[in-house]
C-alpha cells in the first residue's frame, strides 16, 4: 500500500511540474535544413531545466519548451534543433527562423 501511494505522489509531482506551451509557442515548428531555405534567421534560443538524472526525459521536453518560447518571442515560425541533450543537466539549442 505505502509503496502505491509513493507511486501516486511521485507521479502527481512529475506531472505538476512539467512546463506546458503557450498558444504562439505551439506554432513553431520543428523544422530541418531544406524546410528553412528562404527563411529569416532571428536567432540563436537555448532551454535548459533542473530535472535530470532519473527525470532526464522530462527535463529534455521542458528545455525544449523553454526554447520554443524564446523562438516564438522572437516571431519564430520554425526552429532548427542543433542539440538537445539529457543527463544530469538537460538543454536545448536551436536557431529560430521566420518563414512565410
Amino acid at each position: 500500500m505505502k509503496v502505491l501511494i509513493l507511486t501516486i505522489l511521485i507521479c502527481c509531482f512529475t506531472l505538476g511540474c512539467s512546463s506546458s506551451l503557450s498558444n504562439s509557442a505551439l506554432k513553431v515548428q520543428s523544422a530541418d535544413e531544406s524546410m528553412i531555405m528562404g527563411c529569416v534567421f532571428l536567432g540563436d534560443v537555448h532551454g535548459s531545466s533542473g530535472w535530470g538524472g532519473l527525470a532526464s526525459s522530462q527535463g529534455m521536453q521542458n528545455s525544449k519548451n523553454e526554447a520554443l518560447e524564446k523562438a516564438s518571442d522572437l516571431g519564430a515560425t520554425h526552429i532548427v534543433w542543433s542539440n538537445i541533450s539529457g543527463g544530469y543537466s538537460p538543454s536545448a539549442f536551436g536557431k529560430a527562423y521566420k518563414c512565410k
